[in-house]
């Protein structure tokens, strides 16, 4: 495990533990930057990478925080986190806490909340649903935003009508996403949506385009809109996300822009290309308040002073659940994430066939990915 950074700031009294799959692109690399930055004791205990030493995903939390020189606080779990959850989570000690970004596409997320003190929801919408779920209060909205250092405007010629950086998986070939990437890609110079890119990639890019398209799978507000926006071009998203607090972090025709579908969309697209100055002029306002407002560093401030609340409890439902309750929502999230070996860990000491049905749900979405 390895030691972000100790400094002035801290959650509560201790360090602030943080766990998430590493790498580079990952939310969570950005945000343990920030906490750093921001002079929060953080230390990594996730699982790590060729440069960014980690632990075990199959070590339960308790026995991760033993380890540690000093005891933490506060532990965040952050989304998407790959194939890791650590077993003993509703066992620790500590303040827990989940940063949940994809909660519009992932049922399972719900069960993964029931484990933590805590949750931050990156999309406004779920968190009266969340409350009613956890049967708590502590559920905040914790949008996302843009890393500064990266993306940037790195004062490239905009070469580019549209640019689009995201996930184009399989999973996204059904969705509106893959229909309008190819109806733009018909008329425009883009970059290649193809291809993935490093943080410091896609504030190239964007700092090569007129204008960032975002679509939504579910109404999401998407890292895109704020990474756009910050390396100075104009974002042009569709509605739904600005019905899903959207508009509550950036003004609509001031900020960024927005289409109805798809014709909407082209009609938006030649409208900006052909007039400069107002695209200038939004992309401009766009710049300015996500840099003000709407930053990683932004974001950490709030999460730390959540967390540092003489109020907050521990309040998990899983740490007063069954025996069998939290299996149950255990295998859940495993099978989601694919966390075939954990489902035999958890399952350890069942009948052998008993174990075989359990795991039966994770093999196949293993062998279907």
């Amino acid at each position: 495990m390895t030691v972000g950074s100790v400094t002035v700031g801290a959650v509560s009294d201790g360090a602030l533990a943080i766990g998430y799959r590493w790498f580079e692109t990952a939310l969570g690399f950005h945000l343990e930057r920030a906490l750093c930055e921001a002079g929060v004791a953080t230390v990594f205990v996730g699982m790590g990478g060729p440069t960014h030493p980690g632990c075990d995903a199959d070590t339960p939390l308790p026995a991760v925080c033993a380890g540690l020189a000093e005891q933490p606080a506060a532990y965040l779990w952050i989304d998407p986190a790959g194939r890791y959850f650590p077993p003993g989570i509703e066992n620790t000690d500590a303040l827990t806490a989940a940063y949940i970004v994809d909660a519009h596409i992932g049922h399972w997320r719900a069960s993964a909340a029931r484990f933590f003190d805590a949750v931050f929801l990156a999309q406004k919408r779920y968190v009266e649903p969340f409350k009613r779920a956890l049967g708590h209060d502590q559920v905040y909205w914790l949008p996302l935003g843009a890393a500064a250092d990266v993306h940037r405007d790195h004062a490239l010629p905009r070469q580019y009508d549209v640019a689009f950086v995201g996930n184009i998986d399989r999973a996204h070939q059904a969705t509106p996403r893959a229909r309008r990437l190819a109806l733009l890609a018909s008329r425009y110079k883009t970059n290649d949506f193809t291809q993935s890119a490093m943080p410091a990639d896609v504030g190239r890019i964007y700092s090569q385009a007129k204008i960032v398209f975002n679509t939504s799978i579910s109404g999401d507000v998407t890292m895109r809109l704020f990474e756009g926006a910050a390396c100075g071009a104009l974002v042009l998203s569709d509605v739904p996300a600005a019905e899903n607090g959207c508009d509550d972090l950036l003004r609509p025709g001031v900020d960024y822009a927005t289409y109805l579908d798809d014709a909407d969309l082209i009609s938006k697209v030649d409208y900006f290309l052909a007039n400069d100055a107002e695209r200038a002029r939004i992309a401009a306002s766009g710049h300015a308040r996500v840099l003000a407002e709407h930053t990683y560093a932004h974001r950490t401030r709030q999460l730390a002073q959540t967390m540092r609340s003489a109020n907050l409890r521990r309040g998990a439902p899983m740490r007063s659940a069954s025996a069998s309750e939290r299996l149950r929502a255990r295998l859940k999230v495993y099978t989601h994430l694919h966390m075939l070996d954990a489902v035999f860990d958890a399952t350890r000491g069942m009948n052998p066939l008993r174990r075989v049905w359990l795991a039966a749900p994770c093999l196949a979405r293993r062998v279907m990915r």
